[in-house]
């Protein structure tokens, strides 16, 4: 009878701890970013409405992270300030963010709607688009018609600590994140603006930013992620108004895994061990010919 309780006692324990494992989250991606840099391709002005003016930093993103449970994909976004002049049911009204995913093979270089005037790398090719305001989340499939109004009712988005947009997603409703790599685009909200993007001129003025240029070339992207190596001006910076080119935002990604830079590392070595040992001998060569 002892043995009995003892067994049962057993499997209800490693039941709870089976499902608190389950339960808990492991982080998939994170990265830093600058703050100071929500001036887009570097010469970006706040629009001049005291709405924007007397607080800098709305638009500047400085943490995003992913992470995972059995159910569901949590995405933190972190900026300098967030305010809620407008009432948005989620706590914060003037972030525009949208997620570009690279989770599966194949997939398009251009954005799903015009607005943010960018394109991406050919490397990393976007499947799936998540759209965050806050009044609603979107989720887009690259096969998705442009027209359609994709409203993501499962979706939970919370503000934490005042600063940190939380989105928690359905797993089922996103492809398999363990090596995806994402271009974070952050916007104004403009309700009025081609994929609700606030527009960047020249001049600027009270509702639009002002330091760009007149073209439709111009980034609406006021702060996005950069890997390491690169600059955000050098990045948002890279359109032409003269060729006609838009900007070409780069992925950020899972970096290669430990034995694959050891690999690496130990590759350039042998190359560069062979060509020191190829000037050593070609030296000793001329020099053995010379004493013949």
């Amino acid at each position: 009878m002892k043995v009995c309780k003892l067994l049962v006692l057993f499997l209800l324990i490693s039941l709870v701890v089976t499902n608190t494992v389950m339960a808990e989250s492991k982080k998939i991606f994170e990265m830093n970013d600058p703050l100071g840099d929500d001036y887009g391709a570097g010469t970006y002005i706040y629009p001049q409405h005291q709405q924007f003016k007397d607080y800098q930093g709305l638009f500047d993103l400085s943490f995003f992270k992913v992470m995972a449970n059995e159910k569901q994909y949590i995405f933190y976004f972190k900026f300098k300030q967030v305010t809620n002049p407008w009432h948005a049911p989620y706590g914060f009204s003037h972030q525009l963010i949208q997620v570009y995913i690279d989770n599966s093979d194949g997939g398009s270089k251009e954005v799903f709607k015009q607005g943010a005037n960018v394109k991406f790398e050919k490397q990393h090719p976007w499947n799936q688009l998540l759209k965050i305001t806050g009044w609603n989340v979107e989720l887009f499939n690259l096969d998705d018609k442009q027209k359609d109004y994709k409203l993501l009712e499962s979706a939970a988005v919370k503000l934490e600590e005042k600063k940190v947009i939380k989105v928690t997603i359905p797993r089922k409703k996103l492809k398999d994140l363990s090596e995806a790599y994402y271009y974070v685009l952050v916007g104004s909200l403009d309700g009025f603006n081609y994929d609700n993007y606030r527009k960047v001129t020249a001049e600027g003025g009270a509702w639009n930013f002002g330091g760009g240029t007149d073209s439709d070339l111009n980034p609406n992207v006021i702060d996005t992620l950069v890997p390491e190596g690169l600059s955000q001006k050098q990045v948002l910076g890279s359109f032409d108004t003269e060729e006609g080119q838009l900007a070409t935002l780069r992925a950020v990604g899972p970096e290669l895994a430990l034995p694959w830079k050891l690999v690496i590392i130990f590759a350039f070595s042998i190359i560069f061990l062979l060509t020191i040992f190829g000037i050593i001998i070609k030296f000793i060569n001329k020099k053995f010919i010379k004493c013949i």
